[in-house]
């Protein structure tokens, strides 16, 4: 299935991996741009993404300065909005990863790879090698997505004897908690506090109260963009007041409430519409 967003200058496109894949991998996506872009970023799951043409910036959630892409990247789950400088004729070929990925297949612990990227080379070297190579030389998005399936299904296929335990409670409790209250999710996982905040961490990069405070800012944003509500009532229960809620939306979308219609934010808005709608049921996050 693919799912396309294009203007003049940019284009969108999605495609779903194949279906014993979508535990671990949420979504394959193709972004170019003509021209020099600025995007704002939500906070996000992990993604890879293959630098096929052109360069950019990332502009990290509390970095000093910008991190400088010139090859394939991993961006580790980020705990707050950054913002991307994509410069002219720029192509990227991107899978998001789900926190069930994360460990089964790169080894990898979300809380310190959180708000940081690396050399995807460093992190796993199989994927910098023949599929990279392979990706680069596809003819197109459609074909990427394939070798890329063809990779993570063997991947798996290879680590399939490992026993990695998977809190699904959390998840459940992201997904479907209506108040996101961290009680309630001590409930449902059913482990000490303690034990609660460590799996969080490990898995989705955060503790509960960093997770929940992401997670109501981004179903407010959902909430707006599907015009359920206006955004001077799309704070909900979570908030102490609309000055909070602002704030709290700021940090975790990137632009305040107000500015979420503005034309440079129509990216993001189109990102989170074909989440919620025809890509990824339950996606946990953006793209």
């Amino acid at each position: 299935m693919c799912v396309t967003y294009h203007t003049i200058e940019m284009e969108l496109q999605y495609y779903l991996p194949q279906a014993n894949l979508r535990d671990y991998v949420r979504v394959y996506y193709y972004f170019a741009t003509d021209v020099a872009s600025v995007q704002p970023l939500c906070a996000e799951l992990g993604n890879i993404r293959i630098l096929l043409n052109g360069s950019g910036d990332l502009y990290m959630p509390g970095a000093d300065k910008p991190t400088r892409i010139t090859s394939t990247f991993l961006i580790g789950p980020t705990m707050g909005a950054y913002t991307m400088h994509a410069d002219a004729g720029t192509c990227v070929f991107g899978i998001g990863i789900r926190p069930r990925g994360w460990i089964k297949m790169f080894s990898v612990n979300a809380y310190e790879a959180a708000d940081q990227v690396f050399d995807l080379s460093k992190v796993a070297r199989r994927v910098a090698g023949g599929v990279l190579d392979e990706v680069h030389k596809a003819a197109d998005p459609h074909m990427m997505a394939a070798i890329c399936d063809r990779y993570f299904a063997a991947l798996l296929e290879r680590r399939s004897k490992r026993h990695n335990p998977y809190p699904q409670a959390i998840e459940d409790w992201l997904l479907h908690d209506e108040t996101l209250d961290l009680d309630r999710l001590l409930t449902m996982t059913g482990v000490s506090r303690r034990q609660t905040e460590r799996l969080a961490k490990k898995h989705f990069g955060g503790s509960p109260k960093l997770l929940q405070r992401k997670y109501r800012a981004l179903r407010a944003a959902d909430t707006i963009r599907a015009g359920k509500s206006p955004w001077q009532n799309a704070a909900g229960p979570g908030y102490y007041d609309q000055s909070h809620f602002i704030k709290e939306f700021k940090t975790f979308i990137g632009v305040t409430p107000a500015q979420y219609f503005t034309a440079q934010t129509a990216l993001m808005r189109e990102v989170q519409e074909k989440r919620s709608h025809d890509i990824v049921h339950a996606p946990l996050a953006s793209v």
